[in-house]
Parts: C-alpha cells; structure tokens; sequence
C-alpha cells in the first residue's frame, strides 16, 4: 500500500467513523425517547434501559452500515474533489479508477468486518434485546418449547406436539395427547394438519380413546372436528428472527434434513445481499458524484442528499425483491442479489467511461 492508498483510506475510515457515530447516535436518540417510558412503567432504572440500547447496538449498525459505506465513500471523494487533490493525481498520471480502487477496497474491508459481527456478536446481543424487550418490558414470555424443529405445548389437560412454523394458522404433523392421574394415555390424536376457527379441524389423522374396560378405540378421519381447551393463540413460541442466529447457523437451516425451502434460503441470502448492498451503492454514487462535481462544481452540497435519495430508492427496490421472494414470485437468489448485479454493471460501464475520458 502506497503513500496515496494510505492517505485515502485513512480519509475513508475516519469519514465512515464519523457517518456510523452520528447515525447511531440519531437513532439510538429516538429510539431511546420512544421507549423509555415502557422501560420506567415496568419498574426498570434508566441504567437497565442503557444497558438495552447498548444491545441494541450492534442491530442498529447491521440495518445502517450499507448507508454508512455509501455515504463515507461519497464524502472522501467529494473532499479529494473539493481540495483539487483529484486533479492533482489526474495531472500526476494517476487515472480515477486508480483513485477510487482503495476506497472500493475500504469498502470492502468494514464489509467483511460486518460481516464477522454478523457472525460472532450480532446473534447474541440480539437474543439479549428481544429476551428484555419481549419477555421484561411487554411481558410476552414463551408457553412453548422448541425442540428439534418440533413445538411443545403443556395445555390443561394434554400435550401439543407440531412443526415449527411462522404460519400457526395451520399446524402441520399435529399431535394431542392426554394422561390420567396415574399417567395412563387416555387419548391420543395425530393429523397431517390442524387449523382453528373457534373449534380444532384436524385434517388426515388417527383417533386413539380409551374405552371404560381400558382398552383403545381406534377411528381413521379425513375431517375431524372437536373442542379441546387450548387454541393456537395460547401457543406462543419466538418467532424466528434471523438476526438471533449466525450466518453459519442460517446456512445450517438449508442444508438440514428439512433443507432448502424457499424460506430458509431467503433468510441467508437475505443477511448475506444486505451486508453486501453498500458496494454497489458506493460503485454506483461514485460516477455521479464525480458527474456533479464536473457539471456543477458542487460535490458534498449535492452529492450527500442525492446518494441519500438513491441509497432510499434501492432499498425501496431491494425490499420489494425481499418481498416477491417471500411470496415465490422470484426466487431467493433474484430476490437478494439482482439489485447488486444490476447496479454494479451500470457502475462499472460508467466509471469506465469517465475514466477513458480522462474524469
């Protein structure tokens, strides 16, 4: 690394401390005023309260590093613009893709360090978080027990056993068993599906009862329909959060003996296309910036509120994608990496061009 290369990724690095402090700082400053009375309602102190949005952190630096980097990239090359030190290294010899190759690599780096908190920090201060937000300060604790991909619920009188799902509307492999006092099985129920709408329908499934003289009966349904005390609003389990869990722990979720739905991918290359959106922000703002500066002679007056607009605008788009992947309309792999594609070859053919032309 050159004197030059060095000198710009300190520029980068200092820039990106800077946007990241004040934009966590902003948020934090919010969030904190939106939910400190929930905290002083529940009897906690403000240290507590600190010590929540200390763990919340590292989250709110996940969803706002891809506007850091962008921003931090526009920045640095408005200020080599502003101070004529672009020009300086054009007159020099130096080419603007030559210029712009360490702070794409600057970019890069705090990317793979995003990453490696996504990995080793994020999936426990994030558990942290939601236990206090969901369990002390709403008061939402877990009735079920996740095991093995499967859900356990203790009702009043029997047992519920069912897959683990986001969607409790339909309980698949669905399991009821009731014992006595002596804890003999008195009743057991196994269908393929569950739904409830004031009374259980149980779709595909066996019905084992005992009888007076203590033997069974035994009925096979297509459709039964019964009353039992509990219904699936009693079921509460966390629901699955993606930034709880690594990344290799998401990678586990596709490659396990349920594998590869098109949920399970879209969680990981959801994380992964994310972390990776600020290089092709930063690749794509980079040839406007320089744009502006030409036409216009302004660089950080037009340059920061335009990146903001189009760091908006291809979220908008990203989440879009993330949502016609979550309904099969495109898959998990469209979904999270088009925009990425897309916005870095339009970059890379217009940095091409300013630089043949001397930008």
């Amino acid at each position: 690394m050159n004197l030059i290369d060095r000198y710009i990724f300190k520029q980068f690095l200092w820039n990106f401390i800077l946007v990241v402090g004040g934009l966590l700082s902003l948020y934090i400053l919010i969030d904190f005023f939106e939910k400190i009375d929930n905290f002083t309602e529940k009897g906690k102190t403000v240290g507590y309260a600190l010590q929540f949005f200390m763990l919340k952190t590292p989250d709110i630096y996940f969803q706002v590093s891809p506007v850091c980097i962008l921003l931090a990239g526009i920045i640095t090359l408005g200020i080599l613009n502003q101070n004529k030190e672009a020009i300086a290294l054009n007159a020099g010899g130096i080419s603007f893709v030559r210029i712009i190759i360490p702070i794409t690599l600057s970019s890069l780096i705090i990317t793979m360090a995003t990453m490696a908190m996504s990995q080793w920090i994020l999936p426990t201060t994030s558990t942290r978080a939601n236990e206090i937000w969901e369990g002390e300060i709403r008061n939402r604790q877990t009735e079920g027990i996740i095991r093995n991909k499967n859900v356990f619920f203790h009702g009043k009188e029997g047992i519920y056993t069912f897959s683990n799902s986001n969607d409790h509307t339909v309980l698949k492999n669905f399991l009821y068993t009731s014992w006595d006092e002596d804890r003999n099985l008195t009743l057991f129920i196994s269908a393929e599906t569950a739904s409830f709408d004031k009374r259980w329908t149980l779709v595909n499934g066996i019905k084992k009862t005992k009888t007076p003289t203590s033997d069974f009966s035994i009925i096979n349904f297509d459709t039964l329909t019964l009353d039992l005390n509990e219904s699936p609003a009693d079921f509460f389990t966390p629901t699955f959060r993606p930034g709880e869990h690594s990344i290799s722990e998401l990678w586990t979720r596709t490659s396990d003996g349920l594998g590869r739905s098109p949920a399970m991918l879209l969680d990981l290359h959801s994380r992964l296309s994310f972390i990776f959106l600020g290089i092709p922000l930063l690749l794509f703002a980079i040839p406007i910036t320089t744009h502006i500066h030409h036409k216009w002679k302004r660089d950080l007056t037009v340059a920061i509120p335009f990146s903001c607009a189009l760091a908006f605008m291809v979220w908008g788009i990203w989440s879009a994608l993330q949502a016609m992947a979550k309904l099969s309309i495109i898959s998990p792999l469209a979904g999270s990496w088009c925009v990425h594609i897309l916005a870095s070859i339009i970059a890379f053919i217009w940095i091409g061009r300013q630089n043949s032309h001397g930008a």
